[in-house]
């Protein structure tokens, strides 16, 4: 009890043994000793931002990624650097012209299930994109928490890499967006710096939060609920096929998203402002844009995890289905 109600001054094996369990991947497993536990995966990365860069530094982000990861990071002082894709994600020569020219210190990736692309790194452009990060001494931030959920079997950039990737996963994609647990799995000699920078960025993880987050994995109940979403978002998933049928988007296993192309004339702004009218959320493409690009993709996300029931999923996809299939009308409509 006196440990409960007072400040996190020890860090119990049991808690990086649930880590190492949870960051696990097709047989491939970090040492628990390498592993620290964190306030979910954003505070995991900021922490390895602020503790591996100084303010100026440059960390690269794919065009559309994770912002709230990249506006943090901007908001610390660091610059933000893009790097191009294509369908299969990252492309290796852009990596490594930015790498040429730029010279960042970190880049983050979400090699599988890819927010909000929904796209999987290839094998051969994993080990590229670690060959050319050993090679202008870059560090790699791995981000697997939807990767986790799509079932892929590709090894991840951490096993290819061990000693300059930082894996990132945690709970809130695939167990309770409301439980703030993470874990971080480190190259060796950097676990006690991330450690620190954890504690100073977020004044210490609550022993109540971290103890449930390990309790969860290591009794097996973690796994139980995040193979239920799955199913969920399977049977979802399938109603969102169905009715989205003849448009074009991406969406891959066990992920509640999917990356929808607009039919002429929408643009992403406009055609969010024109759901948000009929009541429908979703989120356009400047939402994760990390900077100013250039790029345009014309695209917007449609996440459908929130609604309660598969009858209120589908009077809102109904809703986007009728405006993507009469765009003049819909776009007239919001002015």
């Amino acid at each position: 009890p006196s440990e409960i109600m007072d400040y996190t001054r020890t860090f119990p094996s049991f808690w990086t043994e649930a880590g190492a369990r949870w960051l696990a991947h097709q047989g491939w497993s970090p040492k628990p000793e390498n592993v620290v536990t964190t306030l979910g995966a954003h505070a995991g990365v900021m922490s390895i931002i602020s503790a591996m860069t100084a303010p100026g530094d440059r960390i690269v982000f794919e065009p559309v990624t994770y912002s709230q990861i990249s506006r943090a990071a901007s908001l610390s002082g660091r610059r933000i650097s893009v790097v191009d894709i294509d369908a299969g994600g990252i492309i290796p020569d852009e990596f490594e012209r930015i790498c040429a020219q730029q010279h960042p210190k970190i880049v983050f990736l979400m090699p599988a299930g890819q927010n909000p692309t929904c796209s999987t790194l290839p094998l051969e452009r994993r080990k590229a994109i670690v060959e050319i990060a050993h090679r202008h001494n870059v560090w790699i931030v791995e981000d697997n928490l939807y990767g986790a959920m799509t079932g892929n079997e590709l090894p991840l950039i951490a096993e290819l890499a061990p000693d300059r990737t930082f894996l990132v996963n945690g709970l809130s994609k695939s167990v309770s967006a409301g439980l703030r647990g993470g874990w971080v799995a480190c190259p060796p000699a950097f676990v006690t710096r991330i450690r620190v920078a954890h504690k100073m960025l977020t004044g210490g993880i609550p022993f109540l939060m971290a103890e449930l987050s390990a309790r969860l994995v290591i009794s097996g109940d973690a796994d139980a609920i995040r193979k239920a979403c799955i199913n969920e978002i399977e049977t979802r998933r399938g109603i969102v096929s169905e009715t989205l049928k003849g448009i074009d988007f991406n969406s891959a296993p066990g992920i509640a998203f999917v990356w929808v192309k607009l039919p002429e004339p929408w643009l992403s702004g406009t055609f969010r402002n024109a759901a948000m009218n009929e009541n429908v959320l979703i989120d356009d493409e400047d939402e994760f844009k990390p900077a100013r690009t250039d790029r345009i993709f014309h695209r917007v996300r449609i996440s459908f995890s929130l609604p309660k029931t598969h009858d209120e999923l589908k009077r809102g996809l109904s809703v986007l289905r009728r405006l993507l299939d009469n765009g003049s009308a819909g776009y007239d409509s919001i002015e």
